[in-house]
């Protein structure tokens, strides 16, 4: 019995583990996508500076592209917006590993105490 509950006990620690990866690889991306808002918010920013007749360019590749600076404010407006849903999204994915997190920890204590138990009610063996 000890050994299945051992076997047990290693595979929710390897499940625990696991989550923890994608746990920390979303909050990786969460940073980035915030990075990447304040980047964008900088750019709307130096857009609102400009006048109203000024020249906008785009890179598109390895060529500059003359822009209307209205389209080139909505562009970024827009992007701005995807960016905060992707972040919503991942926010929300954060939450449903961060309370698994918490329902493989109890697993995990669960079984650490029912091997404790086994321990102390098992023979002693001498080698």
């Amino acid at each position: 019995m000890a050994s299945a509950a051992r076997q047990e006990m290693s595979r929710e620690v390897e499940a625990y583990t696991q989550m923890r990866t994608d746990m920390n690889k979303l909050v990786t991306t969460r940073t980035q996508l915030e990075s990447q808002v304040n980047e964008n918010d900088m750019v709307l920013e130096e857009l609102g500076r400009l006048d109203d007749d000024a020249n906008v360019f785009k890179m598109i590749g390895p060529a500059m592209i003359k822009q209307d600076l209205v389209e080139a404010k909505s562009n970024i407006n827009k992007r701005i917006e995807y960016i905060k849903g992707e972040i919503g999204r991942t926010d929300g994915k954060i939450k449903g590993i961060e309370g698994k997190l918490k329902e493989k920890e109890a697993e995990i204590m669960k079984l650490q105490q029912r091997l404790e138990k086994a321990a102390a009610g098992a023979p002693a063996t001498t080698v």
